[in-house]
């Protein structure tokens, strides 16, 4: 739900209580509806949100052990010679 059509909807039902003097019943579940109906989807807004967060935290944190070349020549190095060398480092 837009935030201007939530404001309109409001600015509706301030008016009408006005002209009214008291909220009728029927203002009042119209209010009801609109706050349960601006809840909902602020926290469906939220969770989805939330998800997107941790995915792109999960993405970051991630580790895909690749090895640069230059990385695998090293290793290749070590593999070689056995525990390493002062050339390899």
């Amino acid at each position: 739900m837009d935030l201007k059509e939530i404001q309109k909807k409001l600015k509706e039902l301030r008016d009408r209580i006005r002209a009214e003097g008291n909220i009728s019943d029927t203002s009042e579940s119209e209010l009801r509806s609109l706050l349960t109906d601006t809840l909902a989807t602020a926290n469906e807004e939220l969770l989805q949100l939330q998800t997107k967060l941790s995915a792109a935290l999960a993405v970051r944190a991630g580790n895909d052990n690749a090895l640069t070349p230059d990385q695998k020549k090293r290793l290749r190095l070590v593999e070689k010679t056995g525990t390493g060398s002062e050339m390899v480092h």
